[in-house]
Formats: C-alpha cells, structure tokens, sequence
C-alpha cells in the first residue's frame, strides 16, 4: 500500500464510462468464480496509475471483512443509485446480479448523454464558424470599406448605415463587449456553483423555455425512472428506491415535485400517481400502472425510461434537422447584410453618374 501513499486521500470523481468498465470487469471475474478480493486485486493490476490506488483501498476493506458497498462509497464519488443496488445485492446474495443492474442502468445514461452531445455538435460547429466569419467582417473587411462609402458624400442606404455602425461599435468598444461577456460568465458560473437559489431560478427559467424545458424534463425522468427501475428490481421496497432515486435528480423543479411526494410513496400511495401530471407523457403513467398491477414495477419503470430515451433521441433529430437549414439561412443573411450594405451605395452612385 505505501506506493499508493503519493495519491490525495480524498475520495475521487469516477466519469461514468470509468465505472461502466470498473463493474463489466468485475461481473467478468465473479461470474468466472473469483473471489471478490482477488476481483480487485486484477482490477487493480490492470488499471491506470491514478486509479490504482482507489482499487487498493477497496480490496483492504474487503479483506478485513468491510462491505463492498461501503468500500465504493468511501472511495469513489459513485452515485446513491448505485451504491444502493450494490448495498442490497450483498445483503440478498445477488452481488453478480446487482452489478449487472448498475452497469446496466449506467450504460443507458450514457447512451442518452452521447445521443443528446452527438446531435448537438454539427449546429454549434456551425454557430461557431458563422460568428467567427460575421466578426471576421465586421473587424476586418468593414473598417476598410467605411472610408470609401464616406467618402462618396451620398445618402447612404439604411442597412448600409446599420451595418457601419455596427462596426464602428466593434471596433471602438470590441475588447470592452468581450471582456464584459467573460465577466458575466464567470459570474454566472461562480454564482450557480454557490448559491442553491440561483440554481433554482436557472433551472424554473429553462424549464419554461419552449421544447428544450420539455426534453430537459424527459430526460431527468428517464434517469429517475432508471434509478428507480433498477433499484426495484435488485428487490429494494418501493419507499427506499423512491427516496434514492431523487437523490440522483439534479434538476430542481422536478426534484422539488419528486421528493414532494416522498411521505406519500412512503405511506402507501401508487407510483403512477405521481405521474399524472400532464409534463408527462400519458404512457408513463400507465406504464407504471400496470406494472404496479401485474407485479413488475421494476421492468415498467425501466420499459417507461426506455421509451422515454428513445422519444428524446427523435426530438433530438427532429430539432437537429430544424436547427442546422436555419443557422444556414441566418448565417446567410448576416453575410447577404454586409455584402449588400457595399454594393447598395456603389449601385446607387453608378445610377447618379449614368443620369
């Protein structure tokens, strides 16, 4: 252990990918009839410098006769959910099985986070060449023409003296626009990280906005109904696995409404009932409704979360394809602006001078 004495005591961030390969190697070595301690120790040996040291201090727990579980919780930032199914797979006999449902669930929001990045990155590559190019104008092709448009003492067209004066702007006060649009990030960034109730009015304006509230929301509820689906399925009772599975909701507005009825799960009250609120979709309800009815409220919670992610996937491609033949008329105009603002003064003179 003392070669692993360089490293920060402090428990470690694990990246989602990081613990979806951390327990597919370890459902290999159990499901092959190891013990959990040589699991770790092989775990261990194969892994990277940094996280070999999170490996030891797990398979010491183990060794001295500690939970799993706890060993994971200790040292490693692993979420509640997680911990939770792990926790009780120990304590049924179903470790294998447990790690098998953490793995699981975690691939699944995997998934939804690199169909959610992936269909966003062409329209911000897009945004980004577009204001490059637009500042690349303004900055540095306008402040050459601007002279000679003054200089032909006429009346010059409206868009003509917008787009000068747009770039007369830039110009003169560009570093102070740029520095104060920092500032405020910066601000903005300290201020969510801080305070709880700046959180909560970020996340009440983003909800409300139009189509990007409601697949925010979906998403949220598709992790939730994850968390929960797993949890329950691993055997966990329903008021234990509702209580954990809002600790992992980090959007507030539905936090706030979730954990609203937790006395109410806790006291007997339907699962489905907490869904009938029309934010969403009609199908999760009844999902969850017939699953509480036939007995399978795990696999519904989990087929409900399903459909969800691969309704959020579709409006994903649908906003996509919405998104990227706009940008392109957009970034057409704002070209097709400042080409015009030269040539409509040039035309202009050219009629004066042929009269």
């Amino acid at each position: 252990m003392n070669i692993y004495n360089i490293h920060k005591t402090s428990r470690v961030r694990w990246k989602r990918s990081d613990s979806i390969i951390f327990f597919e190697s370890l459902e290999s070595y159990l499901s092959a009839g190891l013990s959990l301690d040589v699991c770790l120790q092989m775990i261990e040996h194969g892994s990277a410098s940094h996280r070999k040291y999170v490996y030891a201090r797990m398979r010491s727990v183990v060794e001295k006769g500690g939970l799993f579980s706890s060993a994971i919780t200790e040292h490693s930032r692993i979420n509640n959910t997680v911990a939770s199914i792990i926790r009780h797979g120990e304590a049924s006999g179903a470790l294998v099985r447990s790690i098998t449902l953490a793995r699981s669930m975690l691939e699944h929001q995997d998934e939804l986070i690199k169909s959610c990045v992936s269909a966003l990155v062409y329209p911000c590559i897009i945004g980004f060449f577009a204001g490059v190019l637009t500042i690349g104008l303004v900055r540095g092709i306008m402040p050459q023409i601007i002279p000679m448009l003054k200089g032909l003492h006429v009346q010059l067209p409206v868009l003509t003296r917008v787009v000068m004066s747009i770039s007369d702007i830039a110009t003169a006060y560009g570093l102070y626009i740029i520095c104060g649009v920092v500032v405020c990030m910066c601000t903005f960034l300290f201020l969510y990280r801080r305070y709880r109730a700046f959180v909560r009015v970020c996340h009440h304006v983003v909800v409300r906005i139009p189509v990007i509230g409601n697949l925010i929301t979906y998403y949220v509820t598709s992790v939730f109904l994850h968390s929960c689906g797993a949890l329950l399925d691993s055997g966990v009772y329903i008021n234990q696995a509702y209580t954990h599975a809002v600790g992992t909701i980090s959007f507030l507005p539905l936090q706030e409404y979730m954990a609203s009825y937790t006395a109410h799960v806790n006291n007997g009250a339907q699962l489905s009932s907490v869904f009938v609120r029309h934010t969403f979709p009609v199908y999760v309800s009844a999902l969850i409704s017939a699953g509480e009815s036939s007995g399978t409220l795990g696999p519904s919670c989990i087929r409900a979360a399903s459909i969800l992610d691969r309704g959020i996937q579709h409006s994903l491609k649908r906003m996509t394809s919405l998104i990227e033949p706009l940008m392109m008329v957009g970034m057409g105009l704002i070209i097709g602006s400042i080409a015009l603002s030269i040539l409509m003064p040039i035309y202009d003179l050219s009629r004066v001078l042929q009269k």
